[in-house]
């Protein structure tokens, strides 16, 4: 039985998306720096023919021009590149008619609840804990020395929900520690670590399409950011991520 092997991203299916056989069992915001253009494909990202969340942010496959607020969330819960540090910057992803999503011509984007909810552990991978979806969602575009990143904050309906999805995704997460996707593939989820309360680090396909994952629990909300390519946080910047992301 084939999946679909993605990586966490936003609304329309990875382009570098490969099918495989299924495994058996189976803050406040200080000035802006100017923002790129972006275009290549990224984690969090589902199939455009995805069941339809009931959200009024764009779904999987609609052109939509997505707001660029969700419930309370606006770019002031994600830190600047200021705060962040020397090689950050914005990034404005314009969207891609063909891939079946729209950018909205800023680095922050409103994006579905459920989406978030299916796309925060990779397709092959088993869930033997429930992952309940936030009721907001809203992503900001970065690049970190050339490299694209992608930050993610879900807004639940308390903070109980918010601690019920970061533990299910960690435990999830674990669960798939290794599984290989198939030999082009390698290994969907590699190198578990918490390098503080409430922070789940990981990589995602590490030998194929790289991205470096980190994902803050605080209060009732939820952080993600991924880091494409071989380009990694050292442990100083992610920690500085890490106490930023915490507001």
């Amino acid at each position: 039985m084939p999946v679909t092997v993605a990586t966490w991203s936003h609304r329309a299916v990875v382009t570098a998306a490969v099918t495989v056989m299924a495994l058996t069992g189976c803050t406040s915001a200080g000035p802006a720096a100017e923002p790129e253009s972006a275009g290549s494909t990224s984690p969090l990202r589902v199939s455009a023919d995805a069941p339809s969340p009931a959200t009024a942010a764009p779904t999987p496959g609609s052109t939509a021009i997505p707001r660029s607020v969700s419930g309370s969330l606006s770019r002031t819960d994600f830190p600047t590149p200021p705060q962040l540090g020397a090689g950050w910057r914005y990034s404005v992803d314009p969207g891609d008619a063909e891939e079946g999503y729209a950018g909205n011509g800023t680095p922050t984007l409103e994006r579905s609840p459920e989406e978030i909810a299916q796309t925060a552990v990779p397709f092959g991978c088993d869930r033997v804990s429930a992952m309940p979806a936030p009721r907001h969602a809203l992503e900001v575009d970065y690049t970190f020395e050339g490299a694209k990143v992608i930050a993610v904050r879900g807004e639940f309906r308390d903070r109980s929900e918010a601690r019920r999805f970061f533990d299910g995704r960690s435990e999830n997460l674990s669960h798939c520690l290794g599984r290989t996707g198939s030999a082009a593939i390698g290994p969907l989820v590699d190198s578990i670590t918490s390098p503080a309360a409430n922070v789940v680090a990981s990589d995602r396909t590490p030998a194929s399409d790289p991205w470096q994952e980190i994902a803050v629990l605080d209060g009732s909300t939820v952080a993600m950011v991924a880091v494409q390519g071989p380009t990694r946080l050292s442990n100083s910047q992610a920690r500085r991520l890490i106490t930023l992301l915490r507001g």
